[in-house]
């Protein structure tokens, strides 16, 4: 039997005779039948049906069969209800015998007569008294196959049950429970497929049960009375069977288990309402058949093209091809039986008469491309199952064809197997020839599989135990071991051996230790080993050292732990004797004065024996760290030439000053030597405390690697020398305690807190002071002189202050929100651009959670390469530890969703305008990549789709936890799936201090029992599993990732990160998707802390499809379609509720400002007749400003006048400072020399200030200041300035807005140039020659931001909503708008939600491992006082804080509401009541004009006056002057988001012709252009973008 059932779904026509209605009308038949094919021929001309016939000519069809049952029973083409049995109920029944689904499905597509469906669908299903139809035929056959196989095999057990439901108006009812009335739901199974929630499934056991409940079932069904049937069904039925087979294996002693699902269906015919005369509740069932029938006939069109194109070059593969299946419950449910894990026929009813022509035809369409529809059925059974079958089956016919009962020719047995060919037919049905010997090998690979497989657990389990003792044991021999939790290669715990560093390898003497190297002799030196004792040999003319001396053959030396044996030239040894250490450590522990006793005391406590020698050696007290390989060599080099490194020869001063450098030193680097990494997998195991370092009683262990010893001393030491030792060693024992004993507890951590805190106070206090100091130096008398007192807290304050930051940093609700409010505008302007150049990406806002969640990134995207790129980064975005809001990036192009930050919005947004900006400047915009502002790029090929959030508090308690954990998707705040989360603790190492403590008291090691004390070592297993929700109709891969940082918090000095592997969503079920991983932390202090309140978040990363990214573009459009506020008038008749909604003022909103300011400045200089003339600007091109020409020794003063489009949107009053300085040297090669005056001075202003507001909307302000150069002390102002060369100025002023609480502060920096007094103009010729201009003055555009402070009351949020702010092209958006404050309370309902559910999963951990009484008789004794339990629980339910609650609506709130709610008066705040905060920015110039003229402008509305300007436009501005020579500029106009309008309505009432309207963001003007064409050219190139009308 095969075990996939790929092919097209099997289609058969059954056609029913005539009725005797169409018989009475005259119908005349036009089905012809002819083996498979059905031909159809067209009506005649002038009969009933060739009215609405489409085709004129004959009409083949060819399926798998067709039945023609139209004419009478005796024909020998005639098809009984057994011939439709024999063909398609067997088939199905053969297929779930053999764990395939299968499916009938009985439809007509076009219910015209009675008899069309009733006679003929219901008689094919069911069939008329003893004329059975298929569904009792199959019925019948399956319960006696059931019977015959449970005898012919009595390891076979079945079980039948049924489900019955009818699909009414789109709703699902059981039709065989009357219990489930109601409408059931319909869910989806990653691996079941579709299903009915809560339908029941009844067990049969004979034909006589099963037709009974199908009988009870259809007397349940909705039927009415039409037109065309009495008894018409209104509603779809779907009749399932399960079989299920049971199969017990007695050789495997495995249980098989086989499950099919047979469904039979029956569909409602569609219906034409002028046909079936349907009116009322009739009319919307058939509305509602038809719905679901014609979303069948998409998923049959849909299904029929996906199987012609597969396969096809060019096409679309599955992923785009998308197939409605949602569209209607019914082909929901028929999804697995349409293209889907089923074996599917179908059988479609025809009417032969020709007034159901166009009927007949369509249902023979809908057939024709049902059948090109692929199934692709596997059988339902367990894997292992499978295999070991196939395993058994192969055994079988293995076995035979080796014992040779096969029909193979037989062989002489002496023949050898290799000799003897054996010939046979594979399953493919080639034939194969190979020789017995390899069928006996194949037979014996074939049984190890088949007995690994019956193998059970406990037999796995003891082989790998005995295995695993056969590795360890082969590991001890080759000097590898495993111990602690360590692979590596280790030192023996009681043998003496030699650390890492005897006779060559190419000596044919034999030798236990074999080396090769230079001075390596064949029999160099042997080690003798004899009650615990190791004594070195050395042989004639053998090169060995020990402790630096060379020794000499014939004598023999006593080995000591600690000494350094070098053989030959090259090869450095040092020798271990661990009994020897173990009974220095016992001597150690018994002796009472064990911190006096040094390691030198310990070794030199035996006297060696006699006969033995000891090499001097230099008596040093070395460092264990420094005894290496360069350590020894060196002692050697020393021997060798003579040296003695000792310090027996420094006077007894010089060694006490020495002694007090080296503790200075040591005690110095031991302090403020960095800790040890408190987590890393790639890191050797760490069983010490968080110091890094043991205790000083621990100087000696049973380890004894490298590390073990403390101090090494040579064999002979001087008596002296040695009580040096013992003094430094007994001082660097008690040093290192007691920084160990800091280090471990709170102080030092504090110390260290008040230390960075006096620092930066005293930075505060050095910067304050030089700031006193650099405003005396600059004369300033109005310089803030206030002395600046540091504040100096302690560690303990500190941290509450920080504690306090920390917890109200989280509540950002407020000013999220405002944030979301303020820059709604540009969200809203990205989406516009995006939409107007195709890019097929859309923007909204989201709320991005700070640490790892901040801007999550897969592990396996960064392994492939894609975060390289620095643009790819969004510094901003990572670095933030508290919820930011950011921008979510739909990316539909790439099918992939991440987010940005406002500050790349920003950025991007800059460059999305440049090409809408620049888009008729070729030369510009080549420069601008069409691509990159909208995506990231290279884009991620995994999306974060969401986490599983997981409390640590078990893991701070080392408890164990296995918790099923939701998956919350962060954009949607809902719960998309959920998995298993399984947290096993392996070991816990406690730290030196608690384990000696545990080991020498009877205390506990911890005040708290099953707390982790610092310092310990957790090893944890976390698996993740049983992931469950996440459909491969949104996702095409997946996979899981998990960060160090989450589980030991944002201390950690670099990120590791850790993914699962990625499955295949349409091959592979979520069942494998999974993680596990082990773990090792350092629990510190601040990784407890972490541990006792945090959250370890488990992030899923997905390939996204098309589908998933419509869904929630949709899904944000759907969640900001607020309702109006609900009014709260107590009047019931009161209609205001019906009104429309009236557009607010903008008046009313707060919002940030933008506008242009132009900065004219002249400097007049006092003539002979005593007037002050201005002087002239020499510009050399049109990015030059220009340089002031002035005279030695004459008076000057600052002409500074402003002008602005906005009006009085921009309502200044008066200029209230000027200041001037910071004096610099431009020389002719463009370098900038600083200069000694660098103070800015105030001028003194003038009392006249003029103010404009005119009736063009514009404004202007000028004002006047002396300047007396003097002042500066400057020899730039007092000399010639040299030729080619220029004097740079910065000079600032203050303006005084109405709207704004401070000034608004102007800076730029201006070029002038000194000549003698005497010096004339400049010639007006200069201006002929080349692009030098002499202009009356210099001219800078700012750029002024207003913002609304972020620090207002709750009642006012709404005023800061710049949604409504009208952008260009936001009709394109149609009623799409920006998310508002809904996504912050999202995100808070997020948050919520998780950390309940984690909360709530780690407090059943807790209490499951919890005594059950933890109250103590004593405790008992305070509770028995009821008083005292009233006062606990009053005090328990008592609110503290604020009473109110802070609503956050972007809606106005009503006075009364909101002093309700928030416990206080209202007192609401106006408009003009709150003041702005400014920033201003000068606006680089622009080179090379892309059209100059002139034109007309109006300037008076009221008089209809008009006057004649020149305009050069200068994207984005366009400048008017006076005159062409474009010398005296009167105004600019921005272009950012202009529309331009021609109405010739308008050139009639203005009197004007070629009249145009330009409206930009702060004003409005009219122009007039001089001919048509100059019209044309003038408004294409003032918005490139705009439509010809």
């Amino acid at each position: 039997m095969a075990e996939h059932g790929d092919g097209n779904i099997k289609v058969v026509v059954r056609c029913r005779p005539l009725n005797s209605r169409e018989i009475a009308r005259g119908a005349k038949c036009l089905v012809r039948m002819e083996g498979n094919q059905t031909i159809l021929d067209p009506p005649e001309a002038g009969s009933a049906g060739a009215g609405r016939a489409t085709e004129r000519k004959p009409m083949n069809f060819a399926f798998d069969k067709s039945y023609w049952s139209a004419g009478p029973r005796d024909e020998p083409n005639y098809c009984s209800q057994q011939t439709l049995y024999d063909d398609l109920g067997k088939e199905l029944l053969d297929h779930g015998f053999a764990g395939f689904n299968a499916c009938i499905l009985a439809c007509t597509f076009w219910k015209v007569i009675q008899s069309l469906k009733f006679s003929i669908l219901s008689s094919s299903m069911m069939g008329y008294g003893a004329d059975k139809g298929i569904i009792p035929l199959t019925c019948s056959e399956l319960f006696t196959r059931v019977e015959d196989k449970k005898a012919a095999d009595p390891n076979v057990s079945f079980t039948v049950e049924v489900s019955y439901i009818e699909i009414y108006n789109e709703k699902v009812r059981d039709l065989l429970n009357p219990k489930n009335t109601g409408n059931l739901r319909v869910r989806e199974h990653p691996s079941l497929g579709p299903y009915v929630e809560d339908l029941s499934k009844l067990v049969v056991s004979s034909y006589d049960e099963m037709m009974q409940l199908m009988d009870e079932g259809n007397k349940a069904r909705t039927v009415a009375a039409t037109n065309m049937n009495e008894t018409s069904s209104r509603s779809h039925a779907v009749f399932t069977l399960i079989l299920t087979m049971k199969r017990h294996d007695v050789d495997t002693n495995l249980d098989t288990e086989k499950v099919s699902r047979i469904s039979l269906v029956d569909l409602a015919g569609s219906e034409r309402a002028n046909s079936t005369g349907a009116t009322g509740q009739r009319l919307k069932e058939g509305a509602n058949i038809n719905k679901s029938l014609t979303t069948l006939g998409k998923v049959i069109a849909s299904l029929a093209a996906a199987s012609q194109n597969e396969g096809k070059k060019g096409k679309k593969g599955k992923m785009d091809e998308f197939v409605p299946y949602r569209d209607s419950v019914l082909t929901w449910l028929l999804k697995d039986s349409l293209g889907g894990n089923s074996k599917t026929a179908m059988i479609a009813a025809i009417s032969p008469a020709d007034v159901q022509y166009e009927e007949t035809l369509s249902t023979l369409r809908y057939a024709d491309q049902a059948k090109k529809i692929k199934n692709k059925a596997v059988v339902n059974e367990d894997p292992n199952a499978k295999l070991v079958r196939e395993l058994k089956e192969e055994l079988e016919m293995l076995r035979a064809r080796v014992s040779g009962s096969s029909s193979e020719a037989v062989y002489d047995p002496k023949i050898p197997a290799s000799q003897q060919k054996v010939t046979y037919q594979a399953k493919d049905g080639t034939i194969k020839t190979v020789t017995k010997a390899a069928l006996q090998e194949q037979l014996e690979t074939s049984e190890k599989l088949m007995q690994g497989l019956n193998e059970t657990w406990e037999e796995k389990m003891q082989r790998t135990q005995e295995v695993q003792k056969e590795r360890e044991k082969a590991l001890e021999e080759l000097g590898i071991s495993i111990d602690k939790n360590n692979v590596g290669v280790h030192t023996p715990k009681k043998m003496p051996h030699l650390v890492n560093l005897v006779g060559r390898l190419d000596s044919e003497k034999p030798a236990a230790i074999r080396l090769s190297g230079e001075s390596i002799a064949e029999e160099h030196c042997y080690f003798e080993h004899s009650d615990g004792k190791v004594t070195l040999h050395a042989m004639p003319d053998a090169v060995t050292f020990l402790n630096g001396r060379q020794i000499t053959a014939g004598q023999t030396y006593k080995l000591r732990t600690g000494f350094r044996i070098i053989m030959g030239e090259h090869h450095v040894f040092r020798f271990n004797n661990p009994e020897e250490v173990r009974k220095q450590r016992d001597r150690l522990a018994k002796s009472s004065m064990h911190m006096s006793i040094t390691a030198t005391d310990l070794q030199h406590g035996g006297t060696p024996g006699e006969g033995h020698t000891r090499p001097e050696s230099p008596a040093s007290s070395v460092e264990l760290n420094d005894v290496d390989w360069t350590f020894a060599k060196r002692e050697a080099a020393f021997a060798r030439l003579g040296l003695d490194p000792t310090l027996d020869n420094l006077p007894d001063e010089d060694l006490n000053k020495l002694f007090e450098k080296i503790t200075k030193v040591k005690t110095m680097r031991d302090h403020n030597s960095k800790p040890r990494p408190e987590s890393s997998l790639s890191q050797a195991d760490d069983i010490w405390s968080e110091t890094g370092r043991p205790a000083a009683s621990d100087a000696f262990t049973d380890d004894t690697s490298v590390d073990a010893m403390a101090s090494h001393d040579s064999p002979d030491v001087g008596g002296s020398l040695k009580e040096a030792q013992n003094q430094l060693e007994t001082q660097r024992i008690e040093f290192e305690s007691r920084l160990q004993a800091i280090a471990e507890s709170s102080e030092a951590e504090d110390l260290k807190i008040e230390k960075e805190q006096m620092e930066h106070q005293l930075k505060l206090v050095q910067n304050h002071m030089k700031r006193l100091l650099d405003a005396r130096a600059r004369g300033e008398i109005d310089a803030e002189l206030e002395a600046f007192e540091p504040i100096i807290y302690t560690a303990r304050q500190l941290r509450l202050i920080r504690k306090t930051l920390d917890k109200w940093r989280a509540h950002r609700s407020f000013s999220m929100a405002e944030v979301v409010l303020s820059t709604a505008v540009f969200v809203k302007e990205a989406n516009i651009i995006s939409k107007e150049l195709n890019k097929d990406v859309s923007y909204n806002f989201t709320v991005a959670s700070g640490g790892s969640l901040a801007a999550p990134v897969s592990a396996i995207d960064s392994i492939a390469g894609l975060d390289l790129f620095g643009d790819v980064v969004d510094p901003v975005l990572a670095s933030a530890t508290q919820p930011s809001v950011a921008v979510k990036v739909l990316d539909k192009r790439n099918k992939a969703i991440y987010a940005w930050s406002l500050d790349r919005l920003q950025q991007q947004l800059q460059r999305m305008r440049n090409l809408t900006t620049f888009i008729d400047r070729p030369s510009y915009s080549q420069h601008f990549s069409s691509e990159e502002p909208f995506y990231d790029s290279p884009p991620p090929e995994y999306s974060f789709i969401g986490n599983a959030l997981l409390s640590l508090a078990p893991l701070s308690r080392r408890l164990s936890s296995t918790s099923v954990v939701p998956i919350f998707c962060r954009y949607t705040a809902e719960a998309i799936g959920s998995c298993r989360i399984d947290v096993k603790i392996s070991n816990v190492v406690l730290s030196s201090k608690h384990a000696n403590a545990s080991a020498s008291s009877t205390r506990p090691p911890s005040p708290v029992p099953g707390t982790v004390p610092p310092g310990s070592k957790i090893s944890f297993i976390l698996t993740v599993d049983s992931v469950k929700g996440l459909s491969h109709h949104d996702f095409s891969s997946a996979h899981i990732q998990v960060r160090l940082s989450s589980f030991m918090g944002p201390f950690i000095s670099s990120e590791e990160v850790y993914p699962s592997s990625a499955i295949d969503m349409d091959t592979a079920s979520l069942s494998d998707l999974k993680f596990r991983r082990s773990f090792s932390i350092v629990a510190s202090s601040r990784v407890l802390t972490y541990l006792r309140q945090g959250y370890a978040p488990i992030e899923f990363f997905a390939r996204l499809n098309a589908t998933y990214l419509e869904r929630m573009e949709r899904w944000d459009e759907l969640r900001e379609q607020r309702l109006p506020p609900s009014t709260h008038s107590p009047s019931p008749d009161s209609n205001s509720a019906n009104l429309p909604l009236m557009r607010r003022s903008e008046t009313d909103f707060v919002v940030e400002q933008t506008h242009d300011v132009v900065a004219w400045l002249q400097i007049s200089e006092l003539a002979p007749d005593g007037i002050y003339t201005p002087v002239p600007v020499i510009s050399q091109g049109n990015l030059d400003p220009g340089a002031f020409l002035l005279h030695q020794g004459l008076q000057r003063r600052i002409v500074l006048s402003l002008f602005s489009n906005s009006g009085r949107q921009l309502p200044w009053t008066e200029v209230t400072r000027i200041r001037i300085g910071n004096i610099r040297l431009l020389d002719a090669k463009g370098r900038l020399h600083d200069a000694s005056s660098k103070a800015l001075v105030t001028l003194p202003l003038l009392q006249q200030q003029a103010v404009d507001f005119k009736m063009d909307g514009t404004g202007t302000l000028s004002a006047e200041a002396l300047w007396d150069t003097s002042v500066h002390n400057s020899i730039l102002l007092n000399r010639v300035t040299g030729s080619n060369q220029r004097i740079m100025l910065q000079i600032s002023w203050s303006v005084n807005v109405d709207v704004c609480a401070e000034p608004v502060q102007f800076t730029m920096d201006t070029a002038m140039s000194i000549q003698s007094r005497d010096a004339r103009p400049p010639s007006r010729f200069m201006s002929l020659l080349g692009a030098t201009k002499i202009i009356p003055k210099t001219s800078t555009v700012f750029t002024v931001r207003l913002t609304p402070p972020l620090t207002r009351s709750p009642k006012d949020l709404w005023r800061l909503d710049t949604a409504e702010k009208y952008v260009r092209g936001e009709e394109t958006l149609g009623v799409w708008k920006p998310r508002g404050v809904s996504v912050v309370e999202d995100y808070n309902k997020l948050i919520s939600m998780e950390r309940r559910a984690a909360d709530v999963q780690a407090v059943r951990v807790i209490l499951a491992t919890s005594p059950t009484s933890r109250i103590m008789q004593s405790d008992a004794v305070v509770w028995a006082s009821e008083g005292l339990m009233r006062k606990a629980l009053n005090l328990w339910q008592k609110k503290f804080g604020h009473p109110g609650e802070i609503v956050i609506s972007q809606d106005p709130v009503d006075p009364d509401e909101s002093s309700v709610m928030s416990g206080k008066t209202s007192g609401t705040q106006s408009t003009e009541s709150i003041k702005l905060m400014s920033s201003t920015k000068v606006v680089p110039r622009n080179d090379g004009p892309t059209k100059k003229g002139h034109m007309m402008i109006m300037v008076d509305a009221n008089e209809n006056l008009w006057e004649k300007r020149w305009f050069v436009l200068r994207r984005p501005y366009l400048h008017v002057y006076a005159h062409s020579n474009e010398v005296e500029e009167t105004a600019i106009i921005n272009l950012s988001g202009v529309n331009i309008e021609r109405n010739p309505e308008m050139e009639v009432l203005l009197g004007k012709k070629f009249t145009f309207t330009l409206f930009t963001a702060s004003n409005s003007y009219a122009l007039a252009a001089p001919s048509l064409k100059e019209l044309q050219a003038w408004t294409s190139k003032l918005d490139p973008t705009r439509v010809p009308s």
